[in-house]
């Protein structure tokens, strides 16, 4: 199995290099620091079977990674890992031809069970992604109030309220007990929402559409 891994940060690289290679030394890998990186190491690999897998920390590199998957060279499969993805990410991801979704911080098994889905062709989700893909599709995508301000999930409600309260990264991840990168992702994806240009806006906003309490 030839794999073509993207991380921004050289030790996630160096870690997810490990995992995916731990006790299988028949798969051989090659990393990338950005995505036009990645796209020239399976470019040259044309002639081999490859699978991408993408370390996605922020929305803006979810958003970016749906976009290569769209006008990739040809590759066997992909495998996605990223942190509490929204239902409309998961289903453009999905049909870009993204074959497993994960957490960042899979164990070995984890991303085993990934990678060899993405050689059969087949789909592996996380639960939280099967959820929120679920959800998704019964909201029908909602949109809310007048602006057509598209409907914050009920995680970023409790971190668009402790915004409100002053906290900050740390504090927010520690409250709600998730990781300071996953709160940085829900604060990421609220901003974008609301068209937020700071987080002070976004808590006025909050505040004006009665999502933050006075």
């Amino acid at each position: 199995m030839q794999i073509s891994l993207y991380a921004a940060s050289p030790a996630r690289r160096s870690r997810l290099s490990k995992l995916a290679t731990k006790d299988h030394e028949d798969r051989a890998i090659a990393v990338a620091g950005s995505l036009e990186a990645l796209r020239h190491l399976v470019s040259d690999r044309a002639a081999q079977i490859v699978i991408v897998m993408g370390d996605l920390a922020t929305p803006s590199e979810a958003t970016a990674f749906v976009r290569f998957l769209e006008h990739s060279p040809p590759i066997l499969g992909a495998v996605a890992l990223i942190d509490a993805p929204e239902a409309r990410w998961v289903g453009a991801a999905l049909a870009a031809g993204a074959n497993a979704i994960i957490t960042r911080e899979p164990s070995s098994d984890e991303l085993w069970l990934a990678l060899n889905a993405a050689e059969a062709g087949m789909v592996l989700l996380h639960p939280r992604s099967a959820r929120a893909l679920t959800a998704g599709n019964l909201r029908a995508q909602a949109f809310v109030d007048e602006d057509e301000v598209e409907e914050l999930t009920a995680r970023e409600r409790q971190v668009l309220r402790l915004l409100g309260d002053g906290l900050g990264n740390k504090k927010i991840a520690a409250r709600l007990a998730i990781s300071e990168h996953t709160a940085k992702f829900h604060i990421s994806s609220i901003l974008g929402k609301l068209s937020a240009a700071s987080r002070t806006e976004a808590v006025s906003q909050g505040i004006r559409r009665g999502l933050i309490a006075i």
